[in-house]
């Protein structure tokens, strides 16, 4: 790429990066508008604890009530009821329709009352108002209180949490203020487990004729331990089967292999295959059973190791005040993360066959640095719990398989101790790959560095710089653009 054609390919990102700001803070603007709009058609009545249905008419329910204007429950307990007739003004000052201006007042409100922290970033263009009102859908149900933990846990990330991270926290945060419901459902759940084999719907090629096609549907619900086992045996057996000469696709040797499995229910088989008439059967011989392995990573902060509690005894939840249940995260690949009853992982270090590992606590506050290129697990360990994913700009992925890259090369013939928990971070194969190769087929790359807060930069971050020039600031909570947008001039008092 030639030095002209690189300023124009400079200018054209430079372009889309300020539009995409300029629609944020104009979108922002129009929200906050609505907000205001309904805030101004809200009734001293509010919505109560719980909630059931949204949308749902606050006062009389009767035919002749529904010839006039009506108050309506659109956000979580404790926001304001709403006209409904305000909302028709909404649609068509938007040009959309009455459901969607419904869904988007429901929204306003949500963020003005109850998560106020978020609703003020959005106001001041940091967060895009998409990510908002996905945080408002997630919490219409808590009570008060949850919202709340929600809004303080949620608001400083808002602009870089995803869906599934903030799904997590509203989990948490039923679980830590609505214990009771929380271990009922659990029960419930487990209680609604089942496999289902439909040997009496056999699935036919041709129903008119009869002639059998020789499949039948299975379905179930499983505890998830017992699930990611068979996901892992599952896709073990259709790897196997790859390697013994099946060229079918992975779908079928997915389902060939449960049938292995059924047939020798002792864990992991070796198989011999022919292509001709499938597995061989008896001459097969199993190997020894596949067994679980729990791995825990005990995380301790300085109030626990100090017994600094704060006037709060052992067994009450610090954020709610009162005896709470006790949780603990999952972060296995392959299932989604988030939070689970210590009870719940009790019973799975309990079950049969089943590995324990506790994993050494790791002071994060302790450099640790070898002079080998590859890093031990314990370094390992500590640079995936530090950075708990990906450190590319907007990469989600967890860091637990992430490659470690050396931020500053490492080199043969350099000083000791250069694969160090300082210089060591995780990225995804697809970002490390573009993060190393792409200077081969571009001439420019992607590079980062430490932040230095000595130069005014915010401790404990990354900044990486793109082929063409962008910067973006990456900590563990995300990604934002950096240096951040300046704000708007004051344009002072108005003279007219």
């Amino acid at each position: 790429m030639d030095r002209g054609t690189h300023t124009t390919a400079t200018a054209l990102i430079d372009a889309v990066r300020e539009r995409t700001t300029a629609a944020r803070i104009a979108e922002a603007a129009a929200f906050v508008a609505v907000g205001d709009w309904a805030a101004a058609h809200t009734s001293d009545e509010v919505v109560g604890d719980p909630i059931t249905v949204q949308g749902e008419w606050h006062y009389e329910r009767d035919a002749e009530a529904l010839a006039g204007d009506h108050f309506l429950e659109l956000g979580g307990p404790g926001a304001p009821v709403v006209a409904e007739f305000c909302i028709g003004e909404v649609a068509a000052a938007r040009g959309c329709s009455f459901d969607a201006a419904r869904r988007l007042v429901g929204d306003a409100i949500e963020l003005r009352y109850r998560l106020p922290r978020v609703q003020a970033r959005i106001a001041a263009g940091e967060v895009d108002v998409w990510r908002g009102r996905r945080i408002a859908q997630s919490t219409r149900t808590l009570t008060f209180e949850a919202a709340g933990f929600v809004d303080r846990h949620v608001a400083y990330v808002a602009g870089k949490a995803t869906g599934p991270e903030v799904d997590r926290l509203v989990a948490e945060a039923a679980a830590r203020f609505d214990p009771e419901t929380t271990e009922a459902e659990r029960a419930e759940a487990d209680g609604g487990r089942h496999l289902t084999i439909e040997l009496g719907d056999v699935a036919y090629a041709d129903p008119l004729s009869g002639t059998l096609r020789g499949t039948v549907d299975i379905h179930g619900t499983l505890d998830l331990a017992d699930a990611l086992d068979l996901e892992r045996t599952v896709a073990h057996v259709a790897r196997q089967l790859t390697d013994l000469g099946c060229d079918q696709d992975l779908d079928v040797r997915r389902s060939i292999a449960l049938g292995e499995i059924a047939r020798r229910c002792d864990g992991i088989a070796t198989l011999e295959y022919d292509a001709a008439s499938g597995p061989a059967g008896d001459e097969t011989r199993p190997v020894q059973r596949a067994r679980r392995e729990v791995v825990l990573f005990v995380h301790l902060d300085h109030a626990a190791i100090t017994g600094a509690l704060n006037g709060f005894g052992p067994g009450i939840d610090a954020c709610t005040g009162t005896t709470g249940i006790d949780l603990a995260r999952l972060d296995t690949p392959g299932a989604p993360r988030g939070a689970v009853t210590v009870e719940q992982v009790q019973a799975w270090c309990a079950a049969p066959d089943t590995t324990v590992v506790v994993k050494p606590v790791i002071d994060l506050n302790e450099p640790d640095a070898v002079n080998s290129y590859t890093p031990p697990d314990r370094i390992a360990d500590h640079v995936k719990a530090r950075w708990p994913r990906c450190v590319f700009p907007y990469c989600t992925r967890s860091s637990r398989t992430a490659d470690l890259d050396h931020c500053r090369a490492y080199d043969d013939n350099g000083p000791r101790g250069q694969t160090s928990t300082s210089n060591l971070f995780p990225l995804c194969r697809r970002h490390h790959r573009m993060k190393t190769h792409r200077e081969m087929t571009t001439g420019n790359k992607w590079t980062y560095r430490p932040t230095h807060p000595d130069n005014g930069e915010p401790p404990n971050a990354l900044i990486w710089t793109s082929p063409h020039g962008q910067t973006y600031l990456v900590d563990r909570d995300g990604t934002r653009s950096w240096p951040p947008p300046r704000p708007a001039p004051d344009p002072g008092p108005d003279e007219t």
